[in-house]
């Protein structure tokens, strides 16, 4: 059971997946306000959010900032709920939402002068080919921020499931 729910976690979907959702959204809430205030957002930035979910900290910055922001997530449910959440700032092309898995998604070299992602980093394997990605698509000068939970926080979770949340320490990701 505690697998099934991880799985929710890592890709919402379903009924169990809204509820997943409004979970993450909640908890989520304070990690968005520090990165948002930490990245330094201005008018020339092109901004990218790996796994942008209910797309609540895409719409954070869309309102304060007028910056052009991208997204891409692989839910199908988060994707939804995150067009209808911004459909404002897609329709004036603000933001652009992508749906897929970011592993698989080919964007410029250097197209983002600022890549964020939330609680994110568990559900990727390969950690090498992950931040080489990001790396090509940050141009020189730009700024990589994410949030992440201890190892020891996610181990109080039951529904941090081993075999669906990698629970790597920020020694090992640096």
């Amino acid at each position: 059971m505690y697998r099934f729910i991880a799985k929710q976690f890592r890709k919402p979907s379903g009924l169990l997946g809204i509820i997943a959702s409004s979970l993450m959204k909640k908890g989520n809430i304070h990690a968005y306000n520090i990165i948002i205030k930490e990245l330094g957002i201005e008018s020339n930035d092109h901004v990218l959010e790996i796994g942008y979910g209910h797309g609540v900290g895409l719409n954070m910055i869309c309102d304060k900032y007028d910056c052009k922001l991208s997204g891409i997530d692989f839910s199908k449910l988060m994707f939804n709920e995150a067009k209808k959440r911004n459909y404002k700032f897609i329709l004036n092309k603000q933001l652009e939402l992508k749906y897929g898995n970011y592993q698989d998604i080919v964007f410029d070299q250097n197209s983002f002068n600022k890549i964020f992602f939330i609680n994110v980093i568990y559900f990727w394997k390969d950690l090498d080919l992950v931040f080489r990605k990001i790396y090509n698509e940050l141009n020189p000068n730009g700024i990589l921020l994410f949030y992440m939970a201890h190892p020891d926080d996610l181990n109080k979770l039951k529904f941090t499931d081993d075999s669906v949340f990698n629970k790597y320490t920020l020694d090992f990701v640096i």
